[in-house]
């Protein structure tokens, strides 16, 4: 075979896989464009793609923050001298702190960490003036000790109580180091370095700080809810799908009848991972589930009955299961986000978005677990936050129902 001979096979073979290429180059792009217009022909899939990226940049930036600001702090001051009134308003002055709660007595200063009013409590002592005093003074050879001040903080929020307890222990340094300067410190060195302040820190229900204790007593609510949520939105999204859902219309159940129908396998399966998470809870982590368990299953339930509602009014809106996960993804990460669980709420801005917090089921049920299983909450404290997630579950059950209705019409 001749060298031109063997050159046109080549441009041949090249040709071909050119051609090939171009072929499939061709198939692919139309691949590309037909699911381009699949998605972007409908309103709904439309909407998916901007609107929920857009909130969530909104709700991440102002909410899921490390830095803990708006903290209330409640202060028993037994000394009440110019010098702990000056240290107060040093606290008081600061941005990361919103309000200061005085109390009368040291009951006043455990109820209002239990009601979780706030966020830590402070005990300044009657002898702190004279203790800071005599240890900042240069005549005073006797340096060992200083001002104590007792800082009780709610273990609960681990991450919190640290930056809390930061927060206050460089305001007492700064307090130090200004301490020349005030008008009750004449003739009284600054002492900046020294131990005129010593904050003694208790951390209650988690005193180790075990960042497990908080985080389980969490997830309990948190992976019960997308494992439900998702079941309940995926359920009528199925049905439609494969073409039963006018089946089940045109059947003789009622409304109600389909919704309760709908509501049971998500809430029983809801509970069963509930369970199985206390049960590692207990025998793996070793959390010590103080309060009374069939309390905290019936606030269990009642909160899954709330996130059942949201889930099928969900799927009531969609048409395929494609849509019902991308509506479960858009209310999911809110709704954690919105809780309390990775930030606390007082520490989201704007005030607009606190409210928000209040239509979010797992807000309150994350304060009953993490109540119920750390403290032994009382039945009233348990009710007030059960109260919040019985409406919601009415409204959301109301809505789902609403919608059955009017596909029946």
């Amino acid at each position: 075979m001749t060298d031109n001979g063997v050159q046109k096979q080549i441009k041949q073979a090249q040709g071909s896989i050119l051609k090939a290429l171009s072929m499939r180059f061709t198939r692919l792009f139309s691949l590309v464009i037909k699911e381009f217009y699949s998605v972007w022909r409908d309103p709904k899939s439309r909407s998916l793609l901007f609107i929920p990226p857009i909130l969530q940049l909104f709700l991440f930036s102002h909410a899921a923050t490390l830095d803990i600001e708006n903290i209330s702090l409640a202060v028993l001051n037994e000394d009440s001298t110019p010098v702990s009134r000056e240290f107060l308003s040093k606290i008081l002055g600061s941005k990361y702190f919103k309000k200061i709660i005085f109390t009368k007595n040291l009951e006043g200063l455990k109820k209002a960490l239990d009601t979780e009013t706030v966020r830590g409590a402070l005990y300044i002592k009657n002898d702190f003036t004279k203790k800071y005093l005599a240890a900042n003074s240069a005549a005073n050879g006797n340096m060992q000790g200083g001002a104590d001040v007792e800082l009780i903080l709610d273990g609960r929020h681990t991450n919190g109580s640290q930056i809390i307890g930061a927060y206050l222990s460089q305001i007492a340094s700064d307090f130090e180091a200004s301490s020349a300067v005030l008008p009750f410190s004449s003739g009284i060195s600054s002492g900046i370095g020294s131990s005129e302040i010593l904050i003694t820190t208790r951390n209650r229900y988690n005193p180790n700080l075990y960042y497990h204790w908080f985080i389980i007593s969490s997830l309990v609510g948190i992976l019960s809810m997308s494992m439900v949520l998702l079941l309940s939105a995926l359920s009528l999204a199925r049905e439609k799908e494969t073409g039963t859902f006018d089946e089940l219309l045109v059947s003789p159940l009622k409304p109600y009848e389909i919704l309760f129908g709908k509501l049971v396998v998500p809430i029983f399966f809801g509970c069963i991972d509930g369970a199985i998470i206390l049960l590692a809870a207990k025998y793996i982590f070793h959390l010590p589930l103080l309060g009374s368990m069939p309390l905290y299953l019936f606030a269990l339930i009642s909160f899954l009955v709330s996130v059942s509602g949201v889930g099928l009014f969900i799927s009531s809106l969609t048409k395929t299961q494609q849509q019902a996960m991308l509506g479960v993804f858009v209310f999911m990460f809110p709704a954690m986000i919105l809780s309390g669980y990775s930030a606390p709420v007082e520490n989201i801005t704007p005030e607009i978005l606190q409210n928000l917090t209040l239509l979010n089921p797992l807000r309150f049920f994350l304060v009953i677990s993490k109540g119920i299983i750390l403290k032994n909450i009382n039945f009233y404290l348990c009710i007030l936050n059960l109260i919040p997630i019985v409406v919601i579950s009415i409204f959301t059950l109301f809505v789902a129902n609403y919608s059955f209705k009017n596909k029946l019409e």
